[in-house]
């Protein structure tokens, strides 16, 4: 919910930061897609790969969302490098129909539940900390620990494990990686909007040599610090 607090210098505060706000919509509609994926694929028919494509890429295109949404990550430069890669390598496989590839696309098949594993177990490790230990960078924290569960969920839709019950365990893993994905974008996301450096200033009164009002953008220096600011007319 939106608090606003009027003053008799008619100046709204809203406690929103409107700049990353349609990048936090596509962000919070493509988690859930992944989720939902990665929760119901054993009781699904065997996707094509036109729509296990189209999840791959949505698991891709979230992990840049997130990179784009957080101040910071939990990990070296070089490592958002190889997650970056390593969320496009899924499409690869699923998309590839060059012989010269094919020998290469089974085996990555073959070893998908490694790098769904090994992801998945980052990944719950800084979903653990992040809520654990809260502090400033929890938010950043909870936002890395999303990136290593897209990789991973992204990994699963091409994993096909030949036994039943390696099969069985994997989607285990995955729903419940699934489950804690959701909640801690959900979690992310509510640190991000409530961090008092941003506020959005809505001052009345504000207009341009010939009576027409403009948009100012304005730094406000408060108790807490600096603060993005961006002053509209009311």
């Amino acid at each position: 919910m939106l608090g606003f607090s009027a003053q008799h210098s008619h100046i709204l505060t809203v406690p929103i930061n409107i700049g990353p706000l349609v990048l936090r919509i596509a962000f919070l509609v493509a988690v859930p897609v992944v989720a939902g994926f990665a929760m119901l694929r054993a009781y699904m028919p065997p996707t094509g790969r036109t729509a296990t494509a189209a999840i791959a890429a949505t698991a891709a295109v979230s992990v840049v969302l997130t990179l784009m949404l957080t101040d910071g990550v939990d990990v070296p430069a070089q490592v958002v490098v190889l997650l970056l890669a390593a969320s496009a390598g899924p499409l690869f496989v699923i998309l590839s129909r060059d012989e010269r590839f094919a020998a290469a696309v089974r085996r990555a098949s073959a070893l998908a539940p490694w790098p769904v594993s090994v992801a998945a177990g980052f990944a719950f490790t800084e979903f653990a900390r992040g809520w654990l230990t809260g502090g400033r960078d929890a938010a950043a924290i909870v936002y890395t620990g999303t990136v290593f569960a897209l990789v991973s969920l992204s990994w699963f839709t091409v994993c096909r494990p030949r036994g039943r019950w390696l099969r069985v365990l994997l989607q285990i893993e995955a729903a419940v990686l699934a489950v804690a994905m959701v909640g801690g974008a959900a979690h992310a996301t509510v640190l991000r909007q409530t961090d008092p450096n941003v506020a959005l200033t809505l001052m009345s009164s504000i207009e341009d040599g010939q009576g027409r009002p403009t948009v100012t953008p304005k730094s406000l220096r408060g108790s807490g610090g600096r603060r993005d600011s961006l002053v509209l007319p009311v």
